[in-house]
């Protein structure tokens, strides 16, 4: 069990946060500038915060208040920085072998070697990092930090450096070696896909807080804020105003229409409110069903203002019929479903929002875990790779 409580001030920057990981490989998510590497340093001890309290594997690695602070050697966290540091003068096999205390020679012989043919480099003990790829380097530094069998593994953007085709295929060594290993792991990343895929738990962060603290899918389906939303990548994000409640829907005008959408208590008649759809979750309605008379929510009549493919799948922008706007939604469809609708040839159509598919946020944000108050609705961006 790893847990996380930090504050650290920066010129013109604050870290302030809190969240916790079980064995598990958690994902910190956000922007570059959010503090995420930051939170990694300052868990790993290389940097002190000016308060806090860190504890991993049941013992307390820092806690301020009490006057504690494990050095990094001897912490057992595992670490590998984006720029991996490995030691140049040394092999593969010794660089993995640093650190390594346990066993006599052989048995440290024997775990270097498992190690490195589980990353994938067997046959290349011998070669010093400057004869090794990036890539290579990269799980040359992963096995150098599960060798000393750590509490946590600490994974800082590890595949920030690759192409494509290594990414996935380091993506896969991680989560094998996270299994075979039952490490707790905490990986920073600031790439949606890589943090859904590989992390069972997110921790979003922004501006050194934390938004948002759960399941991968409570966090990708269910934002709790505005700001939560655009980072997760939801594309359409609507202005509304709460009407009422109706058993396990609430109602709200969106410009000038009734919507339903999956409840959200706390939220009284006349509240500001903002619908969150994803726009892989924007239906359009079949042009054999839009005149059958059967009673759908949430249907508007619109038309598809532009289309951006991207090979097996487009990008279509819908307007509603009426609206001021050069677009209201984005919707995501595969290329099949495309020309099966005829959208080729029509592009006056309905669309359907499903209620279920509706996730309703306030107007106002809540702090962070620990934080110093609301952001409102900034746009997107960062303070610089610095404190990514």
């Amino acid at each position: 069990m790893l847990e996380v409580r930090l504050v650290k001030a920066l010129p013109g920057f604050r870290l302030d946060v809190a969240f916790s990981a079980g064995q598990e490989l958690v994902t910190l998510f956000g922007p570059s500038g959010a503090g995420k590497s930051l939170t990694l340093r300052c868990i790993a001890g290389v940097l002190r915060p000016d308060a806090g309290r860190v504890a991993a594997g049941g013992q307390v690695l820092l806690d301020t208040a009490a006057g504690i602070d494990v050095p990094p050697q001897r912490r057992r966290v595992g670490y590998v920085p984006q720029r991996f540091a490995l030691f140049p003068h040394l092999t593969a096999a010794e660089n993995v072998a640093y650190g390594v205390r346990e066993g006599d020679a052989r048995a440290r012989r024997a775990l270097v070697r498992e190690l490195l043919e589980e990353v994938g480099l067997a046959g290349l003990e011998d070669r010093r990092p400057r004869e090794l790829s990036v890539g290579q380097q990269q799980r040359v530094a992963l096995a150098r930090a599960v060798a000393i069998r750590p509490r946590v593994l600490l994974l800082d953007e590890p595949f920030s450096a690759l192409d494509g085709g290594l990414r996935a295929s380091l993506r896969e060594t991680v989560a094998a070696v996270h299994r075979r290993w039952g490490l707790t792991t905490v990986l920073v990343t600031h790439d949606l896909a890589e943090a859904f895929t590989l992390g069972t738990r997110m921790v979003l962060v922004d501006g050194g807080r934390v938004l948002q603290e759960g399941s991968r899918e409570e966090a990708f389906y269910r934002p709790r804020t505005r700001r939560a939303a655009e980072l997760l990548g939801v594309r359409n994000v609507l202005p509304a105003t709460v009407l009422g409640h109706e058993g396990p829907w609430t109602r709200l005008d969106w410009e000038g229409r009734t919507v339903l959408a999956e409840r959200r208590d706390g939220l009284a008649p006349g509240a500001r409110a903002w619908l969150c759809v994803r726009a892989t979750q924007v239906m359009i309605v079949r042009p054999d069903r839009e005149e059958d008379g059967a009673e759908r929510p949430n249907v508007v009549r619109g038309r598809l203002v532009e289309e951006v493919p991207h090979g097996d799948t487009l990008t279509l922008r819908f307007r509603a019929e009426g609206s001021p706007r050069p677009a209201d939604l984005e919707i995501e469809i595969p290329g099949y479903a495309y020309h099966r609708l005829g959208l080729d040839r029509r592009k006056e159509v309905s669309v359907s929002l499903r209620p279920g598919d509706l996730h309703v946020v306030g107007e106002e944000e809540p702090a962070g875990s620990g934080a110093e108050g609301g952001e409102g609705a900034a746009e997107p961006g960062g303070r610089g790779p610095e404190r990514a």
